[in-house]
């Protein structure tokens, strides 16, 4: 990124700003690269109309002189961006600002979003997990193994079973529902308050909503104790559900993306696929820490399976007392 002088010469030079705004506007590049959708004329607009109706703060997306968003900064195609208006925060709960900003953002077009994973999920996720069961089958004949090729080696086919499990689950959801409810804006990872505050166009992921409400519920698990997820997991859901009610058929997906290992599937991608240098102990206290969670995963689908009664579960999925 250029330094300040520089900074302020592009800005100048590129943009055409609101003589009112200038004195107080916090301004930043963000690279191309950073956003996972790429029509950055809808992107704007989404995020400029929701700003408007909505009481979450939003980083804005700012044009050239010229009408286009990208700009190259030393070489790299970037967008400028303007941090919000100070605000204070929503004195609301997780769920509930979650289940506003769904609602609002409800019907966005998938047309103009041909990154969305929407259509292709399972396809993609069986394509991760047959690489997967190819570098198993692999270490199979690996005489000498890493710490972490043993611990993948005894653990592989209950995480791969899962992992197969939802991806069927996922195929008979899209047969039980064929027409899907509208897709509205995700984020690429959920987390929480920071997710939402502000909130990012780079970040959003047009998708069905139980994508956020998935990776929202994993964390409870993850960081969980057993005796607490039901009660944490109620009031989260409770929340949104006071706001955005769920249909069955997003209920079934949100059992079906739970049901997925995704951090498991991740931990080994990084072990085996990475380009970059991992830490290899960094990775192998993951995958212990996975194998570890694995009780509260199962808890976390077996309360989604009493929550909502209605949709379909394997078998396996029984009470933690049973």
């Amino acid at each position: 990124m250029p330094n300040e002088t520089n900074f302020q010469a592009l800005v100048d030079h590129n943009y055409i700003l609101d003589v009112t705004e200038t004195g107080s506007l916090k301004l930043f590049f963000q690279p191309v690269d950073h956003f996972y959708h790429r029509n950055f004329e809808v992107l704007a607009q989404v995020a400029d109309f929701l700003s408007q109706n909505t009481n979450l703060p939003f980083y804005r997306m700012i044009q050239t002189k010229t009408g286009q968003y990208t700009l190259e900064v030393n070489g790299i195609p970037s967008i400028l961006m303007a941090f919000p208006e100070e605000r204070n925060a929503p004195a609301v709960p997780i769920g509930t600002m979650l289940a506003g900003f769904h609602r609002r953002s409800q019907g966005a077009d998938i047309r103009y979003f041909p990154e969305s994973p929407f259509y292709s999920r399972a396809n993609v996720l069986s394509g991760r997990i047959d690489a997967l069961e190819a570098k198993y089958k692999e270490l199979q004949n690996k005489k000498e193994r890493t710490a972490f090729e043993k611990g993948f080696i005894s653990n592989f086919l209950y995480f791969s079973g899962c992992a197969e499990n939802a991806i069927q689950y996922l195929v008979d959801v899209s047969i039980d529902y064929p027409n899907p409810e509208p897709i509205v804006l995700n984020h690429y990872r959920f987390s929480g308050a920071d997710s939402l505050i502000p909130e990012n166009p780079a970040l959003w992921v047009a998708d069905d909503r139980s994508r956020d409400l998935s990776e929202w519920l994993r964390l409870l698990a993850w960081n969980g104790e057993a005796h607490g997820i039901d009660a944490a997991a109620d009031a989260f859901l409770d929340d949104y559900e006071n706001q955005f009610p769920l249909s069955s058929q997003a209920a079934a997906n949100l059992f079906g993306k739970l049901l997925f290992p995704l951090s498991y599937v991740e931990c080994c991608e990084r072990y085996f696929f990475s380009t970059g240098r991992e830490d290899r102990h960094l990775l192998n206290e993951l995958m212990r820490l996975n194998e570890e969670r694995a009780a509260n995963h199962e808890h976390i689908l077996y309360y989604l399976s009493r929550r909502f009664q209605e949709i379909k579960v394997p078998e396996w999925i029984v009470s933690p007392q049973a």
